[in-house]
């Protein structure tokens, strides 16, 4: 099981478009994010994916809008209500909501080092970090 950070900022915040749409989206063409979609595509069912917001003029923390689990096996195009499109993604199954309080997750020196937060998607390798999802995800 993998744990993925996805962020949710278009030209504005779409991460309630991603809960009511049951899915998350990568926002760029393939031909110019190609290793997203590679990321977007080694995704397994069951993996868990976790909406999330960066400042990197903070860099102190994490702000956490909604976990869920990849239940979705292909990529495929995602709409707006309106009819234009999220871009391409996976279907998940939101299992935690948080956009009426977000939840923070306080960023240690060491996570800082390589950060990778502000990306549009990531692998989560920190223990600490995904432990703290987990505890969301069970709390």
């Amino acid at each position: 099981m993998a744990v993925y950070g996805v962020g949710a900022y278009y030209d504005e915040d779409v991460a309630k478009d991603f809960i009511d749409k049951k899915c998350f989206c990568i926002g760029y063409e393939k031909s110019d994010a190609t290793t997203l979609y590679e990321m977007l595509r080694r995704a397994k069912i069951g993996d868990i994916v976790y909406i999330k917001s960066f400042s990197p003029r903070s860099k102190e923390k994490i702000t956490i809008k909604a976990i869920g689990f990849i239940i979705g096996k292909n990529i495929k195009e995602f709409y707006f209500q309106n009819g234009n499109s999220m871009g391409y993604g996976r279907e998940v199954k939101w299992v935690k909501d948080f956009s009426d309080c977000w939840e923070e997750i306080e960023l240690t020196k060491n996570d800082s080092v390589n950060n990778v937060y502000s990306n549009t998607m990531y692998e989560e390798y920190s223990s600490r970090i995904i432990k703290e999802i987990l505890n969301l995800i069970f709390k």
